[in-house]
């Protein structure tokens, strides 16, 4: 469970750096720091994602087509919306022609995408869950 809120912990992290990028970025004030941070808690947060989803993989494994699919469907969404997305705006932004005031747009969905992709994760973690709860229960009803 420790690991757990540490995730959620990392994940707040990540928002707030999100959130305080697109601010500095709007007053034109440039963080190397915080920059390298949030590209670095993004691979570091999606590696462990990563690794937590290949641990319950064998659990899961009972589940009908239809769950696997929207499962496999909301953890492709997590993964873009939320890491790959925001860490590709960062990096490509220097190399982009187009004014200051559309990169600030361009951030600002970004970054309302990737909280959107937290929560994703939320809904599909309480998915996963209640799962997992079922299986526990009907396993031990018999």
């Amino acid at each position: 469970m420790k690991v757990r809120s540490a995730f959620i912990y990392f994940n707040v992290a990540f928002a707030v750096g999100l959130i305080c990028f697109l601010i500095l970025f709007y007053f034109n004030t440039q963080i190397i720091f915080l920059t390298n941070f949030i590209i670095i808690i993004a691979i570091t947060l999606q590696i462990y994602k990563l690794a937590y989803w290949y641990s319950i993989r064998k659990t899961l494994q009972g589940r009908n087509t239809i769950d696997k699919q929207k499962s496999f469907l909301l953890r492709l969404m997590f993964c873009i919306l939320t890491y790959i997305t925001p860490v590709y705006c960062i990096i490509q932004e220097p190399y982009l022609v187009v004014s200051h005031y559309v990169s600030a747009i361009t951030f600002t969905i970004v970054t309302v995408l990737a909280i959107i992709g937290m929560f994703i994760e939320r809904r599909l973690f309480f998915m996963e869950s209640q799962y997992a709860d079922s299986l526990y229960n009907g396993n031990h009803a018999v």
